[in-house]
């Protein structure tokens, strides 16, 4: 085999090491769930409560999602009382999304779920490890998107 076949074949080793890794997170996510809430309903609320009210289109940013799918997200938060939805008191045409205070209980809640799953994922890493990690990943982040801070996430 060239080295362009040998490269390909541990490509796709990494992908499916990484494909079984995602599934496993998102089962332990699912298992430790809260309020049957998704990842992207409890980012949601953490962007919210951490960084205050937000505009649709910069929630789709925060999440990288479409509008839309933050108009369906906002939606089941709001009907479960952990977001409120407002028009801006300078330009009525902007509608702001706020947490709410059982929202900031949710905040409590996801935070120390996605801790314990951290935890339980980096079991047995020494911090070296950890960092070795971080660099993997902020530099896997910065080829698929170059503009990205994904530190500030």
């Amino acid at each position: 085999m060239d080295q362009d076949q040998v490269k390909l074949e541990k490509l796709r080793e990494m992908d499916d090491v990484f494909r079984k890794l995602r599934r496993l997170i998102n089962a332990e996510y699912n298992r430790f769930n809260v309020h049957g809430l998704g990842m992207t309903e409890g980012k949601m609320v953490i962007i919210l409560a951490q960084h205050g009210p937000q505009k649709a289109s910069a929630m789709a940013e925060w999440l990288r999602i479409t509008s839309g799918a933050v108009t369906g997200i906002s939606d089941r938060l709001i009907e479960l009382g952990y977001v409120e939805r407002s028009r801006s008191e300078f330009d009525r045409r902007i509608v702001m999304l706020s947490v709410t205070d059982e929202g900031r209980k949710l905040e409590n809640q996801v935070m120390e779920m996605r801790e314990r799953i951290m935890f339980k994922l980096f079991d047995g890493f020494e911090f070296n490890d950890m960092e070795k990690a971080i660099d993997i990943f902020v530099r896997m982040s910065n080829n698929l998107d170059p503009k990205s801070d994904v530190t500030q996430e």
